[in-house]
């Protein structure tokens, strides 16, 4: 694989400044530029189109392999965003098998790849409660990621947009990606494993290496993930609930709203119940009901219906398979028919 870049606005929808605008898979796109779609198509929550470019890639010949591996991880994200963790997990695993067959990698796309399966296989574990697993694969991925930033030089005259490196910082660190999933997941596990001070430094870490990126849907993703870190933890209540809803906000205005419910719905919650339930909120382990809306606190019932109306609307751009994750994670109720 001689080029890996894909071209510079959509690499800016994927992975950069943009992640809002409308995206399509054009005649004669290469796979990177086809993941690349799919990727911005799943930020913006629009989980059927996103799952009908990358399923192709898994299967069509002459797919670059790490491209694939890159394609099985990120359809289990998609997966694991909406409540489905075990169905992810076959295909973090095909994305890991898939990165460790390349052996000609000089960009760093199949180590990517690896590392993001390696994590995506320990948000799996988190959220079906293996915590020991899911720090097994996390210590793993980070012991890649430190093999990888002292033998990888990235060449600061080649075209690396693919990665959104925008920034001298970025450019010369082709792993900020994976390295910022990996700060989730460790905040992720830490909170569900009772130790709220151990998730705010990887919560904080991942922040500032996003805002280095670029990536406005990772600044956002690592602003709530922050903010709720930091409550459970014991910082005020009140600062987090306006954190998220200005990250809620933020993410509306750029249509990703895979990030607009978790953070209405953590926010509901610090104002309902408490940073227990905020925690709950984003490991995705609370459930909304039809009772929401009847919330004895105003705010916290107003978030949940935004919460709720945005899932809704994410259900409908979902495929089957996403239909009947959501509906059973979350108890969406299913869209009327269309007449």
């Amino acid at each position: 694989m001689t080029a890996v870049a894909a071209p510079p606005r959509l690499a800016a929808v994927a992975f950069g400044a943009e992640p809002g605008a409308p995206v399509r898979v054009r005649s004669g796109a290469t796979a990177l530029d086809r993941w690349c779609v799919a990727v911005a198509l799943g930020g913006q929550g629009r989980y059927a189109a996103a799952a009908a470019v990358l399923e192709p890639l898994l299967v069509r010949p002459g797919v670059p392999v790490a491209v694939a591996a890159h394609a099985a991880v990120t359809l289990a994200a998609h997966r694991r965003q909406l409540g489905g963790h075990v169905a992810a997990r076959p295909y973090d695993a095909l994305g890991l098998r898939l990165a460790c067959s390349v052996r000609d990698d000089p960009h760093g796309l199949a180590l990517a790849a690896r590392v993001d399966a390696l994590v995506g296989l320990a948000a799996d574990a988190v959220g079906t409660a293996a915590p020991e697993t899911a720090k097994r694969l996390l210590y793993r991925a980070n012991e890649l990621l430190e093999r990888a930033n002292a033998q990888v030089t990235v060449n600061d005259g080649g075209d690396h947009s693919d990665w959104a490196a925008v920034g001298d910082e970025a450019r010369s660190n082709w792993s900020w990606r994976p390295s910022v999933r990996l700060g989730w997941v460790r905040a992720e596990l830490a909170l569900a494993c009772g130790d709220a001070a151990g998730a705010v430094e990887p919560a904080r870490a991942a922040l500032k290496l996003a805002r280095v990126s670029g990536s406005v849907r990772h600044v956002l993703k690592s602003q709530i993930v922050l903010a709720v870190a930091e409550a459970v933890a014991g910082a005020s209540s009140t600062k987090a609930v306006a954190e998220l809803d200005a990250a809620a906000e933020s993410a509306g205005q750029y249509q990703l709203l895979p990030l607009v419910w978790p953070a209405r719905l953590a926010a509901a919650d610090l104002l309902g119940h408490g940073a227990t339930a905020a925690r709950d909120a984003n490991d995705g382990v609370t459930k909304i009901s039809q009772k929401a809306v009847s919330d004895r606190v105003d705010g916290a019932a107003r978030r949940r219906h935004a919460a709720l109306a945005t899932l809704s609307v994410i259900q409908q751009r979902a495929d089957p398979i996403g239909r009947r994750l959501l509906g059973e994670s979350y108890r969406v109720p299913a869209p009327p028919p269309v007449m």
